[in-house]
């Protein structure tokens, strides 16, 4: 009961009752204790307990009415942070929250090192919560979302998942941020960077691809280096690969070599390949089975075996095989011998 309504209630009870007194008995009632005499009339003594009982039960009523005001405003405060918590845990960047009522410190506090990931429609919840799901399925639908006008930008970190992905959706869409984040290597994520590098490899030639040389990595200059072609040589030229080939190099293998060997050859001419990687063997040891492949792929068997002679006949071996097996049967492939993925293990 509310404490208005029960303070006029019992007024109204504590005048009808001390009324209804006074009418059967106006007479007075004096009472004497410790040298006092009280003398008050009948009606008035009836309602006296009547007053008492009110005033202890609205001092009762207020003691629990402040007591679970005081509980509901945490209980209201606590919702707030619940909604907050699970705002964050949506987004994938999960937040620690105070929690005052122990129930929810036992469970909720696990949202500060959880994220949530929704399946399905979900009705009756918050704005808030609406929001970070909308801009969720968004992001996950492969659209960009600008994350500054959402005023979330700076909440979220550079690693969370939503941020990746939302990035590499704006890759997918925007050439331009392409190059921005070549430009800006140590601003993103290395998937970013890496996801970045790749798409500008399948789209740039090796003239605009000069000036990144120095952030190129192995698998995207051969994204690069597959592309070309005899009808398109998308700007190659030898300084351009020297450029390439000199800030590769530590991470260069015989089967890397071998495959841009081998790719060069819809660029160059069987003289111009050979020249260029007899230059290169000289320079990389691991160059070497590249040349030695070529030479046999050009039909050079004399130069081929010149080129073993030059070696310990421990090397090469089964290239040594394939010479001698030439020199009797020219219909005979380096193939025959080998797996070409398994050359470089000769």
């Amino acid at each position: 009961m509310r404490l208005g309504l029960y303070i006029v209630a019992s007024i109204v009870l504590i005048s009808m009752v001390g009324i209804f007194v006074y009418t059967i008995n106006p007479g007075n009632y004096t009472i004497e204790e410790f040298g006092l005499s009280v003398p008050l009339p009948i009606a008035v003594w009836v309602i006296v307990p009547m007053v008492i009982l009110m005033i202890a039960s609205m001092a009762h009523m207020i003691f629990y009415g402040t007591k679970n005001f005081f509980k509901f405003k945490k209980w209201e405060k606590d919702t707030l942070s619940l909604n907050d918590a699970l705002y964050w845990s949506l987004l994938h960047e999960p937040k620690p929250h105070k929690f005052n009522l122990p129930i929810l410190k036992q469970t909720a506090s696990l949202l500060s090192v959880a994220s949530i990931k929704v399946d399905g429609a979900v009705d009756d919840i918050s704005d808030k919560l609406r929001g970070a799901l909308t801009l969720v399925s968004e992001i996950e639908r492969g659209e960009y979302v600008d994350l500054k006008a959402k005023r979330i930008a700076n909440e979220l970190s550079s690693n969370n998942p939503l941020v990746i992905k939302n990035l590499m959706n704006r890759l997918e869409k925007d050439e331009n941020f392409i190059e921005e984040v070549l430009q800006n290597r140590e601003a993103y994520n290395k998937k970013i960077f890496t996801k970045a590098l790749n798409l500008f490899a399948q789209q740039a030639n090796f003239i605009k691809a000069r000036k990144y040389v120095k952030v190129f990595d192995k698998d995207a200059f051969l994204i690069l280096l597959s592309r070309v072609t005899k009808e398109e040589d998308l700007g190659l030229t030898k300084e351009i690969l020297d450029e390439f080939i000199t800030h590769l190099e530590a991470n260069l293998e015989c089967a890397d070599y071998l495959m841009i060997s081998t790719l060069m050859m819809q660029h160059l001419s069987p003289d111009e390949n050979l020249r260029l990687w007899r230059e290169y063997e000289k320079k990389y040891s691991k160059a070497e089975i590249a040349y030695l492949y070529l030479l046999f792929e050009y039909e050079m068997i004399d130069k081929a075996g010149e080129y073993l002679d030059e070696h310990h006949e421990d090397e090469f071996k089964r290239f040594r095989a394939l010479y001698d097996l030439k020199k009797e049967h020219k219909k005979y492939k380096i193939t025959d011998l080998m797996n070409i993925r398994h050359i470089c293990d000769a």
